[in-house]
């Protein structure tokens, strides 16, 4: 009997810290959301002080997801409390995308200024001015339709973020309706590194400010959104960036993981500005972790695999998110 109340203790003990980790308020009247999504705001917890201007990171879910699911899966949570920062979530509503997708083929949602691209704007927009934010270090990351949709941000607002993350996503409009989608989903329009760059240059043709670093996680198993559309992305950015397609650096079992990679380019400083952490067997999913280590985290379910690799920890190293 006292094994059997020890167990539920700990269980109970386990839901408590999922709860704490997942914890976010909603927002409402953030700003005139033309796209109609939903808000939600996890704040680090008080131990970093109120006075502290503090870094955000903007998370985008995958379809059929919710805030909540994202929050749990990724662990973002969880890292924002050790390292004090905030977790900003959009949400989409049923009525907008049955598959609760973000809409990152629909033009009107994802040019600048527009649909759901400026709804997310004036929620950055909204945190940065009604809480501490560091605008020098506000990031972005979107799984699947969510990543396709934190690329639109880069592309769209470049002078707000220091960086993105993109996993099993696509380029900036690599689509612009559902039949292009579902195609580029199987098998992107293979274009060249010009024409990519073009369609991001366009949004902005006179900005001549920083281009935001970006991180691709894609497996090359993925058979919902085709693990080519990471090498259309990276064309897409080296243009933008104006550097060679081919990295700088390869590193095999990156970690000690036999089936992943890890692609950098470098800038003229020697700088990582962008990386690719390709997985030879991984699909349509987010690399978790899960258990108590340091650089340990997530929990597995629908889109979310264990492969010993934590990968918004890494993710958040990469931004510089990590105070060690």
């Amino acid at each position: 009997m006292k094994n059997i109340f020890s167990v539920l203790l700990f269980i109970i003990s386990i839901n408590m810290v999922s709860k704490a980790q997942s914890h976010m308020t909603e927002i409402k009247n953030f700003g005139t959301n033309p796209g109609n999504l939903k808000m939600y705001l996890h704040s680090p917890n008080s131990t970093w002080g109120s006075s502290l201007k503090k870094p955000m990171v903007v998370v985008l879910h995958g379809c059929s997801q919710t805030a909540e699911i994202v929050a749990r899966q990724s662990g973002w949570n969880k890292l924002a409390d050790e390292n004090g920062f905030y977790v900003l979530y959009p949400q989409q509503l049923f009525y907008n995308n049955t598959a609760e997708c973000f809409n990152w083929f629909n033009k009107n949602d994802v040019l600048k200024d527009k649909g759901e691209v400026l709804s997310i704007e004036e929620m950055i927009s909204y945190t940065v001015k009604s809480y501490s934010i560091d605008t020098a270090q506000i990031f972005i990351y979107g799984l699947s339709a969510g990543a396709v949709m934190g690329v639109s941000m880069l592309s769209d607002y470049p002078d707000l973020f220091n960086a993105g993350a993109s996993l099993g996503g696509g380029a900036f409009m690599c689509a612009l309706n559902p039949l292009e989608a579902m195609s580029m989903m199987n098998l992107p329009d293979i274009k060249s590194p010009v024409e990519l760059g073009t369609l991001v240059k366009n949004q902005n043709p006179d900005y001549n400010g920083s281009i935001p670093r970006l991180i691709i996680i894609h497996g090359e198993k993925d058979f919902v959104v085709n693990y080519k559309n990471a090498s259309e992305l990276i064309k897409q950015w080296t243009n933008v960036m104006g550097i060679d397609t081919t990295p700088s650096i390869k590193i095999d079992s990156f970690n000690h993981v036999s089936d992943l990679i890890k692609y950098s380019w470098l800038d003229k400083n020697r700088n990582e500005i962008i990386i690719f952490y390709s997985f030879k067997n991984l699909g349509h999913s987010v690399p978790v972790d899960p258990g108590n280590g340091k650089n340990q985290g997530g929990e597995i379910g629908l889109f979310a695999t264990d492969k010993n690799f934590f990968s918004t920890y890494y993710i958040a190293k990469d931004f510089g998110l990590l105070r060690e």
